[in-house]
């Protein structure tokens, strides 16, 4: 089973808690059902989760509504724990560069804190 958590900077801010909390409500709903889905679902289906190519080992949960695109990256840590970074909504299929280095920032500063 998979659990899926959100990353917290070294100020106890959760980017993913206010990226979901800029969303409407249905949209928020949404993203929250498609959670819900990956946890009873093992493995997730890749319509949901991707490892995603050419990142520092990031994951992508990609929710559709509405002709909207929901996106968050994140990362695996151990066997069943994903951890997610950094969300955004976009309309196109390619992630953007500079979404991609904005969640393996986090990822190198959180592996830093577990270590440090």
């Amino acid at each position: 089973m998979l659990e899926v958590v959100f990353y917290l900077t070294g100020e106890g801010k959760s980017p993913v808690r206010e990226y979901l909390d800029s969303l409407d409500a249905k949209q928020a709903a949404k993203v929250l059902w498609t959670f819900a889905a990956m946890k009873a679902i093992h493995p997730s289906p890749s319509v949901y989760l991707q490892k995603m190519t050419s990142t520092d080992d990031l994951w992508e949960v990609r929710v559709v509504f509405s002709g909207n695109i929901f996106r968050l990256l994140g990362w695996m840590e151990g066997s069943g724990k994903l951890v997610l970074a950094h969300g955004f909504t976009k309309k196109t299929q390619k992630t953007p560069p500079q979404e991609i280095l904005r969640a393996e920032n986090r990822k190198k500063e959180h592996e830093n804190r577990k270590v440090g």
